[in-house]
């Protein structure tokens, strides 16, 4: 059988696996929207079970759409974390969305500078996502009006071509 047609499943198989993190519960779950120069993105609480193609285990999970995004936040996870714990949360899967959507996944020249802030951040993707993170607090603090969540002073956002890991 020739490899294309061996692959025709999987590959129609891929749609269906991104479902869930579409199904009504998500989409229709407590959220908010953000918009960052041209990348928009919707964000929304659920519970991590609910995230679909990410692991459970995760408190967060970005899925890339074009200049956007649906970034999932744990519920639980995020409105009983510190204000710091949500500003790294929230700040961190919207470096996954910029990183896609304005670095067309070119992490920021981040190797795996990214383990000094712990192994699982070693991937260029996890590190550059982080290094945003942390560029984004230290330039607004936990002021999350930025990115859509809540009321707070103006603050103009790290620009992710600029993020570079500590």
């Amino acid at each position: 059988m020739p490899m294309f047609r061996r692959l025709l499943p999987a590959l129609a198989a891929l749609p269906l696996a991104l479902l869930p993190a579409c199904s009504p519960r998500v989409l229709g779950a407590e959220g908010w929207t953000f918009r960052l120069g041209e990348t928009q993105g919707e964000v929304r609480l659920v519970p991590r079970q609910e995230f679909g193609v990410c692991s459970a285990k995760l408190v967060g999970c970005t899925i890339p759409l074009g200049h956007g995004c649906l970034v999932m936040l744990d519920r639980t996870y995020f409105l009983n974390g510190t204000p710091r714990q949500r500003t790294l949360l929230l700040a961190h899967e919207v470096g996954h969305c910029l990183d896609g959507s304005v670095l067309e996944y070119g992490h920021g020249s981040i190797g795996a500078q990214g383990v000094v802030y712990g192994e699982y951040y070693r991937p260029a993707v996890e590190g550059f996502a982080e290094a945003y993170a942390r560029a984004y607090r230290a330039q607004c603090g936990d002021n999350l009006a930025p990115l859509g969540y809540g009321v707070g002073e103006t603050c103009t956002v790290p620009d992710p071509r600029g993020v570079v890991g500590r």
